[in-house]
């Protein structure tokens, strides 16, 4: 009962835009079973249920280890923990003026005009804003199959049109694909680099390429939401010096992965004033001044934030070298997950992680026909002791062998 009880809690817990589990019908060995019975199959397996215990936690309480949304269980900066708490009782007054200097501060990194920048509670609200300051009836936005929806469903939701292009081989984005897509209603091209959920990267010089030979009447929307996790430097990789170039070009990116600030909701947009005009018609409103205390600290303690970045990238080849061992195939890992196709529905997955105290994802089926991906899931990169458990239930699950190894990070 207890356990059943956290589970609702947590589910309570997801955003709106995150997925459920997904009732769908399972192959026919083992069609027959119901909810219930696909827990009775991760508890027969052996898999013990639990709780999760460490320096950094959620606030629900019996909270399953988290690998279901890509949060940072790292931490973020103690620097700015420390500028945050001396700043807590300044709380009476709005404070503008340390919005006023993160966003100072982002355009000197980023090599903008301070004009260009924009700055909001997650990059989730820029992504509503543009899809709200662009749709209209009879214009479309382009984009990927299996990508990152935030946009187009509220674009959608105005009375815009939604075309996809079919994801490339590699379950990244095909190019070449996405631009014959485009026509004389397309309002927006809409590109999340590393893709989300398959997190395959696209070559930065490819993707400048094409963004400047995209029409100019159109935006294009690059949602750099892990590229600071992706290969390469962050510097060789964005596509933000191209605002300067292109009018009609937008680049986001948030503070919740690798700096780990999620639940301060930080982020922030690049693009020329012309552009975020547009969008702040729509505005949901400023950043706290805590928030933009914490994130300009986080900003200068480079040192944490590229020890973030390292713990994501070993880890996460850590867990690709097991998936390996285990014959498990999965998409190049460029973000803050692995895509990977365990052969069994991932309802049967998502439940018996459940079931053990670990939350993994399926995700939205965007462009493609419903069950297309039936049998691959999503799991966030944690701490190494949480992909070890991630490991042990998905090999016990499929019939493999699993040995944890040591890794010094």
């Amino acid at each position: 009962m207890v356990a059943g009880m956290a589970r609702a809690r947590f589910f309570r817990s997801l955003r709106p835009n995150q997925p459920q589990l997904i009732k769908k019908m399972l192959p026919n060995n083992i069609q027959n079973l119901t909810r219930a019975a696909t827990l009775a199959v991760a508890l027969s397996l052996g898999i013990a249920g639990t709780t999760h215990a460490q320096e950094y936690v959620p606030t629900l309480p019996d909270s399953p280890i988290r690998l279901s949304s890509n949060e940072n269980h790292f931490g973020f900066s103690p620097k700015a923990i420390e500028a945050m708490k001396e700043a807590l009782d300044n709380g009476s007054f709005y404070n503008r003026n340390n919005v006023n200097d993160l966003e100072a501060l982002l355009a000197e990194m980023e090599g903008v005009p301070e004009d260009y920048i924009i700055t909001t509670p997650g990059s989730g609200p820029i992504l509503i804003m543009t899809a709200l300051a662009y749709a209209e009836k009879g214009k479309n936005v382009v984009t990927t199959e299996m990508g990152y929806t935030q946009l187009v469903r509220r674009f959608a939701a105005k009375g815009g049109d939604v075309k996809f292009a079919p994801l490339g081989e590699d379950m990244g984005y095909d190019l070449d694909a996405l631009r014959a897509e485009i026509d004389g209603d397309t309002a927006i091209v809409y590109i999340c680099n590393p893709n989300n959920p398959t997190g395959v990267m696209i070559d930065p010089n490819e993707l400048r390429q094409f963004i400047m030979t995209v029409p100019q009447d159109i935006l294009v929307f690059i949602d750099e939401a892990y590229l600071e996790l992706s290969s390469g430097t962050l510097k060789s990789n964005t596509m933000i010096p191209l605002t300067k170039i292109r009018k009609n070009l937008i680049v986001c990116r948030t503070f919740s992965k690798g700096y780990g600030m999620a639940g301060h909701r930080i982020g922030f947009g690049a693009a020329h004033p012309d552009v975020l005009s547009k969008l702040q018609m729509y505005s949901y409103g400023g950043l706290s001044y805590l928030s933009a205390i914490g994130a300009i600290e986080a900003l200068k303690d480079s040192e944490y934030f590229q020890s973030n970045i390292d713990n994501y990238k070993t880890i996460r080849a850590y867990t690709a070298a097991k998936l390996d061992a285990m014959g498990i195939e999965y998409a190049d890992p460029q973000g803050a997950f692995i895509y990977f196709k365990a052969g069994v529905p991932n309802a049967l997955v998502r439940e018996a992680m459940l079931a053990a105290g670990v939350a993994v994802t399926t995700s939205r089926e965007s462009g493609v026909e419903p069950g297309t991906f039936d049998l691959w899931t999503r799991v966030s990169i944690g701490k190494k002791e949480h992909m070890d458990q991630f490991l042990e239930v998905l090999a016990k699950l499929i019939g493999k062998e699993f040995e944890a190894t040591d890794l010094s990070i």
